[in-house]
């Protein structure tokens, strides 16, 4: 009997399916903390067993250490962060990350909405003993407007070459009506790659894909994009 390639691919599928079934069977859920105020990601600085970062929306950082909330947030801007007022909206503090030498130089970068629907990508340098501290140490690298109060993008994290990148959503409402995704005139729609290490506020790295282009924003690592919420390299 000769099994048709569309059967052969079945079998090959409902096989994988089944044995990714059974295998999941084995994971468990644990939950770490509650009473959280809107979590929106979770980090860790390196080479740190027993230590998280979670970013609530409201604009706070709070450590969790050993399993248990610190008394001391590791930073606290909710005066300049939007207060959503809707379960679902979507500003707010949204991002964070850790400088690859944040042992060292204690620098946290973050990404939010502030009272003014501007977008706000921030460098702060982290006083373990006082947030109040390090709220005051705010340097920001980039700001813009977003026409409208959803799809702001949100994430950003150090890739592996060192270099910070942004995710940048197309400025929202239905159907993308500015055209922003397809537009590279507008930082809007994109995942932005820079180097903070060089000049403030930032430098653009000489292999950006439109760094000799003319009509074109420098700071566009990849374009086209509906609302990069999260995203991560492999």
């Amino acid at each position: 009997m000769i099994i048709q390639p569309t059967i052969w691919w079945f079998w090959i599928m409902t096989y994988l399916i089944l044995n990714s079934f059974m295998a999941a069977k084995e994971l468990r859920v644990l939950k770490l903390v509650d009473g959280l105020h809107k979590p929106v990601y979770l980090t860790s600085p390196g080479n740190s067993s027993d230590t998280l970062f979670i970013i609530e929306q409201n604009g706070v950082i709070q450590r969790l250490i050993n399993g248990e909330i610190s008394s001391l947030p590791l930073l606290n801007i909710r005066d300049r962060v939007y207060q959503s007022k809707m379960p679902g909206d979507e500003r707010g503090l949204l991002g964070m990350a850790l400088h690859p030498q944040f042992q060292k130089n204690g620098q946290l970068f973050v990404n939010y909405i502030d009272n003014y629907d501007n977008t706000i990508i921030s460098r702060f340098e982290v006083d373990m003993t006082s947030s109040l501290q390090t709220a005051t140490t705010e340097q920001i690298i980039l700001q813009f407007k977003q026409p409208y109060s959803n799809h702001n993008g949100g994430h950003l994290t150090f890739g592996p070459d060192g270099k910070l990148y942004i995710g940048v959503g197309d400025g929202g409402y239905a159907g993308d009506p500015d055209e922003n995704g397809q537009n590279i005139n507008t930082i809007l729609g994109s995942i932005l790659r820079l180097d903070v290490d060089q000049s403030f506020p930032y430098s653009i790295p000489l292999d950006n894909p439109f760094f000799n282009q003319k009509d074109a924003r420098k700071e566009i690592w990849c374009y086209g994009l509906r609302n990069p919420w999260r995203f991560s390299f492999d």
